[in-house]
């Protein structure tokens, strides 16, 4: 039998709306100690984005490294460790420190090695992780993010990310015993998956990074994903789940559930899903409503939150406040936090919304072509009604205007 403990995102040195969240981060962290202590996994895989961006603050990674001298050498002595980089990682950052970190039994790939002929050295991220009750065997296929450069020249990356798998695939199916489980561990994007309003991956535009992991559906045991911040399964796949992140990302993330997911091999087959272990972040976040409230009734409803008990507020939520008004307000945020500034939130998002001053008819825009014939005036207005849902005011379209004609005779002088 052999246990797996998987997470993903954990997005260390991640700083939220403006709030740093190191001590959130130590939360989760100390959380999943306690996890791993319980729970006694035969190892540990973290599915990428263990960084906010690539160049994590000495606090950030701080926290990374002493929760792996921790976790195996204090709480569970040993422990297998596979982590990979994801799309918010540098690869070569993560990886700087792998001989040393290879010492106390921690697997780290960032990048995608070769052999001297240039093909990819697929022996490099294949690593094996034993059961320690019974020495049964699986073998962990450790996929980074992968760039374009990783794969073959001419094929998409949905096309060239599926191919690399199958080849890696089938290089281990030349180690492995018959019986031994195959796990991939990849940071992507799956077609299908689900993803916030307000998503915080850094999806491409266009979805041309999708992933088709039905393709690899009959060529592994089972799939750990990272990427996605939704836990879910991946094609309606019990075998393929992306664990989703640490903590939530946006407010979109909301209503997110947040933890790790344990996996049960036994003799090389899932006898059932992993088992979710759920975690509450320290901070949650809070929604004043869920649809825009006129601002009278906004300051109804935080004069109704509870009051700072103290003034450390490390568990306070953040809040986001969500406001009709009927033209733009320049000084809504300074009265929001002046009627906050007593009650036990943080607040990070203040959302105006305006009413509609009357039908919107115009056409969208389809081409460049339909763009030049336009009145540069009826497009400022069109992208205004877009973004604050009112008419433009008189001396704004005043000021429009006097930008355009500044424009045209700039366009009209020689050269």
């Amino acid at each position: 039998m052999i246990r797996l403990l998987a997470t993903s995102d954990w997005h260390l040195g991640n700083v939220f709306k403006g709030f740093d969240r190191q001590a959130e981060h130590a939360h989760f962290l100390a959380w999943l100690l306690e996890v791993v202590e319980r729970e006694r996994p035969d190892a540990l895989l973290v599915a990428g984005d263990v960084f906010d961006n690539s160049n994590p603050s000495a606090a950030a990674q701080k926290l990374y490294f002493d929760f792996l001298e921790r976790v195996t050498g204090v709480v569970c002595p040993g422990l297998p460790v596979v982590i990979i980089a994801g799309n918010h990682d540098s690869a070569a950052r993560l990886e700087a420190p792998r001989r040393m970190l290879g010492r106390q039994g921690v697997q780290v790939r960032g990048l995608v090695r070769r052999l001297s002929d240039g093909s990819p050295d697929f022996s490099d991220l294949l690593i094996p992780v034993v059961g320690r009750a019974d020495d049964e065997r699986a073998w962990v296929m450790a996929v980074p993010y992968l760039r374009d450069g990783d794969f073959n020249r001419g094929l998409d990356y949905g096309e060239g990310t599926v191919g690399f798998i199958r080849s890696l695939v089938a290089f281990a199916n030349q180690a492995r015993r018959p019986g031994e489980a195959l796990i991939l561990l990849a940071h992507l994007y799956a077609t299908g998956a689900e993803i916030a309003e307000e998503p915080s991956e850094r999806l491409i535009v266009g979805g041309s990074e999708m992933v088709n992991m039905g393709a690899l559906a009959d060529a592994v045991t089972m799939a750990i994903v990272g990427h996605i911040h939704k836990r879910q399964r991946i094609g309606g796949s019990e075998r393929m789940r992306y664990p989703g992140s640490a903590l939530p990302m946006s407010f979109g993330e909301r209503g997110y559930r947040h933890g790790a997911d344990l996996w049960t091999l036994r003799e090389g087959r899932l006898d059932e899903p992993p088992r979710f272990i759920p975690y509450q972040p320290l901070r949650p976040l809070l929604s004043l409503s869920a649809e825009p409230l006129p601002l009278d009734a906004v300051q109804a409803k935080i004069a109704a939150l509870p009051d700072r008990a103290d003034e450390s507020g490390a568990d306070y939520p953040y809040l986001e406040v969500k406001v009709l008004l009927d033209a733009p307000d320049p000084t809504l945020g300074k009265r929001l936090s002046e009627a906050l500034e007593s009650k036990a939130v943080l607040l990070c998002r203040a959302v105006p919304y305006y009413q509609m001053m009357g039908e919107v008819g115009d056409e969208a825009l389809e081409s460049m072509e339909d763009l030049l014939e336009k009145d540069p005036l009826d497009v400022i207005r069109v992208s205004y009604r877009n973004r604050h849902h009112c008419e433009m005011r008189d001396e704004l379209v005043a000021l429009a205007r006097q930008a355009i004609e500044a424009a045209r005779k700039e366009e009209e002088q020689p050269l």
